[in-house]
């Protein structure tokens, strides 16, 4: 019957449409950067919403700085791989929200993909042409 296919073709969409959407988060969250300053003293590792992971200084020059020479080589560090971060969360998202979800809301990890788009369709309280309860 051509309903059922019909029915058949909406929850294969669904299942494709959710499983990209969880897939999507996964990626998210195993977004990692890692950026080495300029002059190769520090490298910093952040995570996919931007959090500090390491910090590694590769030589004992630091210790010859100047305090505020130091903090600015560590903040543009740390900026320059959450920006590189957030390119690779940007690029395993799609360009619009998924399900009235905002990209943002996508990226901060605010979305709980199995209360949103539950495994199964419940269609069971669609009322269709044909189809008998």
């Amino acid at each position: 019957m051509d309903q059922d296919r019909t029915l058949e073709q909406i929850a294969a969409d669904y299942a494709r449409h959710r499983a990209a959407a969880v897939e999507s988060t996964q990626r998210v969250a195993e977004v990692s950067a890692t950026v080495t300053s300029p002059q190769g003293l520090v490298t910093a590792t952040v995570g996919g919403q931007g959090e500090l992971r390491s910090l590694t200084f590769n030589s004992q020059d630091y210790r010859k700085m100047a305090p505020a020479e130091l903090s600015r080589i560590l903040v543009e560090t740390v900026d320059r791989a959450r920006e590189s971060a957030l390119q690779q969360m940007l690029g395993a998202l799609p360009g619009t929200g998924i399900a009235g979800m905002s990209v943002r809301d996508m990226i901060a990890g605010r979305i709980d993909w199995d209360r949103v788009l539950p495994e199964q369709l419940d269609i069971s309280g669609f009322n269709l042409p044909g189809r008998t309860a």
